[in-house]
């Protein structure tokens, strides 16, 4: 893996953690608990397919399949929070 690979790799988990993280799926590393900010993941998950579009046929087939990989948990665990929030709210 190329420097810029690995650059891209970082950025991609930092946004994919991040999105974790407003999902309540990870603790938030400052106050330790699970908390669910669903606007937040939705932009970070918005970030990472705006870099998907942009990044289209630039990347290596490892570097795309990783953030298809990503991009496919975080939409699962989008959709499962959102139902989630509704059935709560209902």
């Amino acid at each position: 893996m190329d420097k810029n690979d690995q650059l891209y790799a970082q950025l991609l988990y930092l946004l994919h953690q991040s999105a974790m993280v407003e999902l309540g799926k990870v603790a938030n590393p400052q106050t330790n608990k699970a908390e669910v900010n669903i606007q937040q993941a939705a932009q970070a998950i918005d970030m990472l397919e705006m870099l998907k579009e942009k990044t289209k046929g630039n990347l290596s087939n490892d570097m795309q399949k990783t953030q298809d990989i990503m991009l496919s948990e975080l939409r699962l665990n989008f959709v499962d929070e959102s139902n989630k929030q509704k059935h709560e709210s209902a």
